[in-house]
Parts: structure tokens; sequence; C-alpha cells
């Protein structure tokens, strides 16, 4: 009886931690899919909600308009060309991320945060066009996404996630990136 007994306390603390590791197995193995995707170019879980396009400035001595999405992704390549963003990039990287919320605005605040910790992570990384092209796109979603279930709402976080690892952005540092996202995601879903 004592065997039994001794035998089903240690089952009971093991399972807890195999439980745990099977956990982190399957959440190492999804954030793998969500990279290969990235490399492969699957399309990004943004882009499978359509959207209307927000009305933008139109450009002189023309009628095309410059979108929300466009913005966002000139605002990301202007942080490549230098070591470290100055105040006023991120300033309006901060302006022009509050205006491209079409419905609730995101607090000043939570926005500054993340785009302190996404002008952080873009100098080290070594994102191709098509994936700042992907990284504006869902950074646009996530402010619009007040309609997006939430399963799609996390597969665009998770791809956010994903390009910033493909693109050589430490993982820790990637975590910390798309949690800021999150965070104005939930704000905007509110």
């Amino acid at each position: 009886m004592k065997s039994l007994l001794a035998t089903s306390l240690l089952l009971g603390l093991l399972a807890p931690a195999a439980f745990a590791q099977y956990g982190q197995a399957i959440k190492r193995a999804k954030e793998t899919a969500n990279q290969n995707n990235v490399r492969q170019g699957v399309p990004a879980p943004a882009q499978n909600q359509p959207r209307p396009a927000a009305p933008g400035p139109a450009r002189p001595g023309g009628s095309n308009v410059v979108t929300s999405v466009t913005k966002i992704q000139m605002d990301l390549a202007g942080f490549k060309t230098g070591p470290s963003a100055t105040t006023e990039q991120k300033q309006k990287f901060t302006l022009n991320l509050i205006s491209a919320a079409r419905g609730p605005k995101p607090a000043a605040t939570t926005v500054n945060k993340f785009v302190a910790s996404l002008t952080t992570a873009l100098p080290s990384a070594t994102l191709t066009t098509a994936q700042h092209a992907r990284l504006a796109q869902n950074i646009e979603a996530v402010l619009n996404g007040k309609a997006f279930p939430a399963t799609q709402f996390d597969k665009i976080i998770d791809d956010v996630q994903a390009i910033l690892e493909v693109g050589t952005v430490k993982r820790a540092t990637a975590i910390s990136v798309a949690a800021d996202l999150k965070a104005i995601g939930t704000e905007v879903r509110r």
C-alpha cells in the first residue's frame, strides 16, 4: 500500500512538469511553422480578411492615395537606415499609427511603448522589402482589428513575432514587440 501511495505521489509530482514541457513544445512548433510561412511567402493572416481602404491625403500632381499601410511601411523603412530611431521619427510613427486606426483609437502611451520596442528591435533586423510590407499590413490590421475573430487576431500577432524572428531579431525581443502590439489591439478591440 505504501509503495502504491509513493508511486502515485511521484506521478502526481511529475505529470505537471511533463505537460508543461509538452505545451512549450507545441508552442515552439507553432512558432516554427509561422516562421516557415513568412520565409515561403504564405499570405499574412491580415491579408485573409478584406477591409476597406482608409482614405488618405492625395499626392501632389496626381490622384494616388497614400494608404495607412503605405505610411507605416515608409516609416518602417526609415528606421532601417539609421543606427537608432530619432525622437522625431518615433513621434511621426506614433502619430501615423494612431491616425491609421479607423475605429477606436489606442492610447498614445500604449502606442509609444510599442514604437519604442519596435524601433529598438528593427536596427538589428534584416527584413526584406516583402517582410517590411507584411509587417506594415499586420500592424495596420491590428489597429483596425475590432471586427476580427479572436483566432484571426492571435494569428496576426503571431505573424508579427515570426516576421521579426525570421529577420534575425532575438526571440525574447520579438515576443516583447508582439506583446506590445497585442496591447494596442486589445485597446482597439474593447
